[in-house]
């Protein structure tokens, strides 16, 4: 099927491989970046190495059609986060202080001192880590933390994002920033679904693989869902009247479910 623009989401974290973290943030992103037509190519989980950050960040570049990459997490104020060092070391651009990331910083911890919460109204060492990122990027605002978010045009058209990975604050700027600011301009893929209840997945073997030889250019899945009895078999496309087509034809082929807008999805037969 033809190819849209696409998405890499590089999850940085010791706590998500070891099974401490469970990864949201990923599939967060993958439903924004889908319905803005910027599907997720893959996501690749990494440990909190400067190596490996950088290794990923090396094959998601060298992937041509992958024109948004983000690197999530390890942005904090203690030595285990790397990330703005590894991405520094992959794009070969040196750290400095960015004095817009310090600024909102050093209006974080005012806040924070007048509400309190610490004893003097001053940038610690950590906090103060947090402004040294890679140069030549835009800051990124975050109004639920305080690690600055960052985003770099590596190429005409082709951006690298730096996130933090605490969820409250990655939803809010993926939902409030990146996708309004960086994802226009994508051709969302249409989604039709196709329901079967109490019908076994394995008897929709023979219409689905003659659907794929009749629809190249559209993507077929089936999706069991064991506790409610039911199968769906999704259909994605570019193009709105293949996709439509080939829901209708599946329904041919096997004459046992209806197709059904993605947006609209109900429970047949």
């Amino acid at each position: 099927m033809p190819e849209s623009p696409a998405t890499v989401i590089i999850a940085v974290g010791d706590e998500l491989l070891s099974g401490h973290t469970q990864d949201t943030n990923s599939a967060f992103l993958a439903a924004r970046a889908f319905t803005s037509g910027f599907p997720v190519r893959h996501i690749e989980v990494v440990p909190d190495r400067v190596e490996a950050v950088v290794s990923a960040i090396h094959r998601a570049l060298a992937t041509p059609e992958v024109c948004r990459i983000a690197v999530c997490g390890g942005i904090g104020p203690t030595p285990d986060d790397r990330t703005f060092e590894a991405v520094a070391r992959a794009l070969n651009r040196p750290r400095e202080e960015n004095p817009v990331a310090l600024a909102g910083i050093a209006g974080i911890v005012s806040r924070m001192h007048a509400a309190g919460w610490i004893a003097d109204n001053v940038i610690s060492e950590g906090n103060r880590r947090c402004a040294m990122v890679p140069a030549g990027g835009i800051v990124v605002p975050n109004r639920r933390g305080m690690a600055p978010p960052m985003a770099y045009e590596v190429e005409p058209g082709r951006w690298l994002f730096i996130l933090p990975g605490v969820p409250r604050e990655f939803t809010t700027i993926v939902d409030e920033e990146l996708i309004p600011r960086f994802f226009t301009g994508g051709t969302a893929s249409r989604v039709v679904e196709v329901r079967y209840r109490a019908v076994p997945e394995s008897e929709l073997y023979a219409p689905l693989r003659r659907l794929g030889e009749e629809y190249q250019d559209v993507a077929v899945g089936s999706y069991p869902q064991t506790e409610a009895r039911q199968v769906i078999v999704r259909l994605t496309g570019l193009e709105r009247a293949r996709v439509e087509a080939a829901a209708r034809r599946m329904v041919e082929l096997d004459g046992r479910g209806e197709p059904l807008g993605a947006t609209a999805p109900q429970v047949i037969l």
